[in-house]
């Protein structure tokens, strides 16, 4: 039984996107307002491509590989979005290569409509997943300014950034892990299981509740160590994310 029809226009959003936020990545060149402006209407095109699917499929729309990475590179970009306050174009830059990465590697990903199986279906689910990606999101933006902190940019702004998004990425995943929990319950009769998915979950809610409890060790606010802690806990992130789906292929969380 063939799925849902892809609507028509989300081609053309998707194109639209990746031009808006191409022009944002040149304009760094020009006036921020410009830039701003113009990554705004990127994830606004973004955006609308995401409701479009979901409409599609009468549900949310996250049932699929590259709806996965499509929803994760417009998290990383409304972080971005963020993080302009910062001030520092390393913290941007970083933002950018990561966003447009996840957003190019879509293309190799069918972009075909799926219904969301019963397991989905349930109110935690669409609590739990948004959840995560803004964690991730936000915990990648602290990587980039960490390694602008690195690269010398040891301002105000990119240190800020890198304490303030380490901290409610900690803070919305501990929320993603209390939905979770509710959903594994729901589904498999259980809070917690070893799989691969919950196993590196727990390793970065670990990594980054110690990672926002420096400051209160007498040498956790060197500006360096802590600026390549944002930097492993990067990888951290992307083995949780990515890696347990690509690697352990008997993990339930594959998507």
């Amino acid at each position: 039984m063939n799925g849902p029809a892809l609507p028509a226009a989300f081609g053309p959003l998707y194109v639209a996107a990746a031009c808006a936020y191409g022009a944002a990545l040149l304009a760094e060149l020009g006036p921020p307002r410009l830039r701003r402006a113009l990554l705004a209407l990127g994830l606004a095109l973004h955006l609308a491509g995401l409701v479009l699917r979901g409409v599609a499929i009468a549900y949310f729309p996250l049932t699929s590989k590259f709806e996965s990475f499509y929803a994760f590179a417009l998290f990383v970009f409304a972080v971005l979005l963020v993080a302009e306050r910062s001030g520092s174009r390393v913290h941007r830059l970083g933002l950018f290569v990561v966003g447009g990465t996840f957003y190019a590697l879509t293309t190799l990903f069918p972009t075909a409509l799926s219904e969301a199986p019963p397991l989905m279906r349930t109110v935690w689910y669409p609590l739990h997943v948004p959840a995560s990606f803004l964690s991730y999101a936000l915990w990648t933006s602290a990587a980039a300014a960490g390694l602008a902190t690195l690269l010398g940019n040891r301002g105000p702004g990119p240190r800020r950034a890198m304490e303030d998004h380490a901290f409610w990425g900690f803070a919305i995943f501990s929320l993603s892990m209390i939905f979770g929990g509710a959903w594994g319950y729901v589904a498999w009769g259980a809070w917690f299981l070893w799989d691969p998915k919950l196993v590196w979950s727990l390793v970065a809610w670990l990594f980054y509740g110690a990672f926002v409890h420096l400051k209160y060790w007498p040498a956790g606010n060197a500006p360096r160590p802590k600026a390549s802690l944002a930097l492993v806990g990067f990888l951290v992130v992307m083995v949780t994310y990515v890696g347990t789906s690509f690697l352990f292929r008997h993990s339930s969380h594959s998507f």
